[in-house]
């Protein structure tokens, strides 16, 4: 891209955040709860007056609500009330260990256990005629889980952005290292009360661009870091080993019980994603065609949300597009 399009893009990203994203942002409600553990989950939402139809935001790790500022700005402006919870562990929510840098849960059910527990608490008392989900990556994965835990919920619709059905590891089988990271779990409760990070991760450390795996946008990565700069709390580094032993059993869940998800489901598939794993998208989608339909976004990564202009249109016009169908439906 030549200089005089970046510094455009660059000035575009930036007048977007200061003069649209921003000022919705700060006009929206942000609030805190207690899950029914005891433990604190913050959440953001914005009431549209005579929205008819509610979207709600799963988002994936290391995220914060803040992050999609500008996607809620765009499904505002598109009629639509919005709701955003910072998972267990994420954003302004608790974190479970000493170390508020370690991403790191047990178990999935926990995350989907406080989704249904928001549900209950703050989107379902809005009233909305119909509810609609959008998700990116590991929240994905704990909106699936949720479908299984409790199949009474009140969605009409989902899109799975770049959804975590699976971890990409190159040329090594993702099976394969399992039996290590258990091995060391186990000398971890052995030696240690503090879960331990995945060998080679550590605390927050954001890459230089040339070596995310993220976005091939450098304007949005500058944006999203800038994010993390100016509220330093919101920071997460690495995982711990249990948050990738809970993660396999939750993925492991998706691919022998995700058929009885019984959801109309996009999923938007990135081209060039390597965090998680495509192949496993296409056997999710494979095991309920008649309800689920896969895009691929070509040559995008992973956050098909903070990807270069062609690629995001792409996915929020097949986002919009999708979720027209079914607020068309009770219109």
């Amino acid at each position: 891209m030549p200089a005089s399009d970046q510094l455009n893009t660059e000035n575009l990203v930036q007048q977007n955040w200061l003069h649209h994203w921003q000022p919705l942002w700060q006009q929206m409600q942000h609030d805190k709860m207690l899950n029914q553990r005891g433990q604190v989950l913050h959440y953001s939402c914005f009431r549209l007056p005579n929205a008819t139809t509610a979207i709600v935001i799963s988002a994936g790790r290391i995220e914060m609500a803040v992050k999609y500022s500008a996607v809620i700005f765009e499904l505002v402006q598109a009629g639509y009330s919005v709701y955003i919870l910072d998972h267990l562990g994420q954003g302004a929510s608790a974190r479970e260990l000493s170390n508020p840098h370690k991403g790191h849960i047990c178990t999935f059910d926990h995350y989907s256990d406080d989704w249904q527990f928001f549900m209950q608490q703050v989107v379902i008392p809005s009233q909305h005629q119909r509810y609609l989900a959008l998700c990116h990556s590991m929240g994905s994965a704990i909106f699936a889980n949720y479908l299984l835990r409790y199949p009474e919920h009140p969605f009409a619709a989902a899109v799975l952005c770049s959804p975590m059905l699976g971890i990409y590891s190159g040329p090594l089988p993702f099976k394969a290292a399992m039996p290590v990271v258990r091995a060391l779990r186990w000398l971890n409760r052995l030696l240690s009360s503090q879960s331990w990070y995945l060998p080679g991760q550590g605390n927050y450390r954001p890459d230089p661009f040339p070596a995310n795996r993220l976005t091939s946008c450098p304007q949005q990565y500058q944006w999203l870091l800038s994010l993390y700069q100016a509220e330093p709390t919101l920071q997460l580094g690495g995982v711990t080993l249990d948050w990738l032993l809970a993660a396999d059993q939750v993925m492991q869940r998706l691919a022998t019980a995700g058929h009885s998800i019984e959801l109309p489901l996009l999923v938007l598939q990135a081209g060039a994603d390597r965090v998680v794993n495509n192949k496993a998208q296409q056997q999710f989608v494979a095991q309920r065609p008649e309800l689920r339909e896969l895009k691929v976004l070509a040559g995008a990564k992973h956050e098909l949300l903070l990807e270069q202009a062609s690629i995001r249109e792409q996915t929020m016009h097949s986002i919009l597009q999708f979720f027209a169908r079914y607020r068309a439906m009770q219109e």
